[in-house]
């Protein structure tokens, strides 16, 4: 028994006294804060009304739950860290057990009115009931309210699928003007170890800023984002430069057999399939072309072209050799033309009509091997600049 008393003892000497808290030290605290003070949350939380107070607001972000393009609207899922000091909330923690901090319900203290400015949707209570704020021995106070944020975002879709869209959240004190509060930046947006990815977009950066006027005072938190092109390149884009390659070829197939007009119709209408397909996910905007619809309407413009051309040159084909050739498209047949050994019988029809021996048909093809590679060059060029354009934001 004398040792276990001297063992104390030494502890005692070595760790100083143990200081703890009861449930009556917490109790008797709320009864002088809350009671005896007789504290009112209507009242702002500064002894001198003349001077007013600081507060200082941090954005814990979750991760981006979605962005509607048409209707301009961000969604993000996070919490606010708003601090302030609450002079009439202070007390001596000695006088309680050495109690520093107390949690109470966000609802029966002061807090500010704060909302975002550019919602999307009506204004609302930041935070629940079953919220609680954490108030020191000092008054700072600590109010963490957690909320699915929906905010206006001006959506630039030119540059899809490689665009880069800078959404602001604007954070307002409402109904407290510059004279009453000061919002301030605390340490900006902070991106919490659990990110919440999203299949579509990438957070690239985020900043903040504080803003003032002289009604009020606002805090701005920027986020930037970047979509991700993967899934827009594999299920638009490609198949739309493959199915303009397909429409390209169509002057391969001689135009005197039956299959081009066919294939060529058949490529346009499955243009046509394919876009009213994709039409409902490609971005809708009046302000904004994207340069993917530019594209798009350059190549069914193509497309169109090439089935008029091939109409056409159907018609002229049949004519009888007996008819005199059009002048350019003799000098195309003349240019194109291989050297080869005519029989006599040709010869001898061209003897007869006085003129070089060529063909409607000879003349069709040669013509055919010119808007191949005209085609071919133009498809390219259009490609390659577009994308470059798009790649460039």
């Amino acid at each position: 028994m004398f040792s276990i008393s001297w063992l104390i003892l030494l502890l005692t000497f070595l760790f100083g006294s143990v200081i703890s808290q009861t449930n009556v030290d917490v109790q008797t605290l709320y009864t002088h804060l809350f009671t005896t003070n007789n504290y009112n949350k209507l009242v702002r939380p500064s002894r001198n009304q003349s001077y007013p107070n600081y507060l200082y607001v941090s954005f814990n972000l979750y991760g981006i739950s979605g962005i509607d393009e048409i209707q301009q609207k961000l969604t993000t899922t996070g919490y606010l860290e708003i601090e302030w000091v609450d002079e009439l909330l202070s007390w001596t923690p000695s006088q309680y057990g050495g109690l520093s901090y107390i949690l109470y319900p966000q609802g029966d203290v002061w807090k500010p009115d704060i909302s975002l400015q550019n919602g999307f949707s009506k204004l609302e209570d930041l935070g629940s009931k079953f919220i609680s704020v954490n108030i020191d021995s000092s008054g700072h106070v600590i109010w963490r309210p957690f909320h699915v944020f929906e905010s206006k975002c001006d959506i630039d879709s030119t540059y899809f699928p490689f665009d880069r869209q800078t959404c602001h959240l604007y954070f307002v004190a409402r109904s407290l003007s510059e004279r009453d509060v000061r919002l301030k930046r605390g340490s900006g947006i902070e991106l919490v170890d659990d990110l919440q990815s999203h299949g579509e977009w990438n957070i690239v950066s985020t900043s903040s800023l504080n803003l003032r006027n002289q009604y009020e005072t606002k805090v701005r938190f920027t986020i930037v984002i970047q979509r991700k092109p993967l899934y827009a390149i594999m299920n638009y884009i490609l198949p739309i430069i493959l199915l303009s390659i397909l429409g390209v070829f169509t002057f391969t197939i001689p135009v005197d057999t039956g299959e081009r007009i066919g294939y060529v119709i058949t490529v346009w209408l499955a243009f046509a399939v394919f876009l009213t397909i994709i039409n409902d996910s490609l971005p809708k905007s009046s302000e904004t072309i994207p340069i993917v619809s530019i594209y798009i309407m350059i190549q069914i413009s193509i497309g169109t072209l090439i089935v008029i051309i091939s109409a056409i040159e159907s018609r002229f084909v049949h004519l009888s050799d007996h008819e005199p050739v059009n002048t350019i498209l003799l000098t195309f047949a003349q240019k194109c033309r291989k050297r080869r050994v005519q029989p006599e019988t040709e010869i001898k029809k061209c003897m007869e009509r006085d003129e070089t021996c060529v063909t409607w048909k000879e003349a069709i093809t040669a013509l055919d091997k010119f808007l191949f590679w005209i085609c071919l060059s133009f498809f390219v060029f259009s490609t390659m600049i577009s994308l470059s354009i798009a790649g460039s934001k």
